[in-house]
């Protein structure tokens, strides 16, 4: 998710805001810097999602934990890896991983900057390395999402005009997909760091930054009466599989918004 396909799930980062007045210091100039800096890295994120469903009383009807891999494949990209704390078996790799699989891949990532309103983001902190701002989510980029309610933040690296931080946090529940779900819990925390591995040969650094993602993600939601519990892990930057023939084909599908789409389609188990 283009990093920011994985925000359609929780949509956006934002920093643990204290609302506090923005300040007068650094430019704009340096976030949208950071912005076009991401765009030249890996375009998106594989990681591990782990997903509690939940009994009108609050015990555990299901718990599972996948992985998912938008380098690989489609048949590939989910892969189950426990359910209820057990290896699956082929039952259940059919009913959820085979299942998500089969699901057509969508089509190229927007640009990062089409989700926030670089523009009118506000300086939070001027420090010494780095600049935190106070970024509005665009709402026509979230056409079900009360966007107001989400606090949005991100941190810029002065030297290197690279993100360096974005935390996420929602200050009042909220309803999505036209009221049908509700989310009732946000909680995002993404550092980036720049890999220690040399540029290749014949590559300057500060024009191709890359970075590694590291950090937690958590969302509450209920769905028709269905509460479930996500919680995603083990980020980390990779390049969109583009295999000639494959189910990803631009011509043929929409992208996958950070996949939590289709999560947030299986609210609750279906047996």
């Amino acid at each position: 998710m283009n990093f920011l396909r994985f925000f359609p799930l929780l949509f956006a980062g934002g920093f643990f805001l204290t609302l506090c007045s923005s300040l007068p210091a650094a430019s704009n100039a340096l976030l949208k810097d950071a912005f076009k800096n991401w765009a030249q890295g890996k375009d998106d994120l594989s990681f591990v999602q782990r997903t509690r469903f939940l009994h009108d009383d609050g015990s555990l009807k299901e718990e599972r934990v996948e992985r998912y891999d938008p380098s690989l494949p489609d048949e590939k990209r989910w892969e189950l890896l426990e359910v209820d704390g057990k290896a699956p078996n082929s039952a259940q790799r059919e009913r959820i991983q085979d299942k998500r699989n089969k699901k057509p891949r969508k089509k190229a990532n927007k640009p990062l900057e089409e989700y926030f309103d670089l523009d009118s983001a506000k300086v939070v902190e001027d420090g010494k390395e780095f600049v935190r701002y106070e970024v509005a989510v665009r709402p026509e980029a979230a056409r079900l999402i009360a966007v107001d309610k989400l606090s949005v933040g991100i941190s810029v690296r002065k030297d290197t005009k690279t993100i360096e931080r974005i935390m996420a946090g929602l200050t009042e529940p909220m309803r999505i997909a036209m009221g049908v779900a509700k989310v009732t819990d946000i909680d995002l925390d993404l550092r980036f760091d720049a890999e220690d591995e040399p540029p290749a040969q014949g590559r300057k650094k500060a024009e191709e930054p890359t970075t590694e993602a590291d950090g937690t993600a958590r969302v509450v939601m209920s769905k028709m009466g269905n509460r479930a519990e996500y919680t995603w892990g083990e980020f980390k930057r990779v390049t969109r599989y583009r295999g000639a023939g494959s189910k990803s084909s631009d011509a043929r599908t929409e992208q996958e918004a950070g996949s939590v789409s289709e999560a947030n389609a299986a609210v609750a188990p279906k047996d």
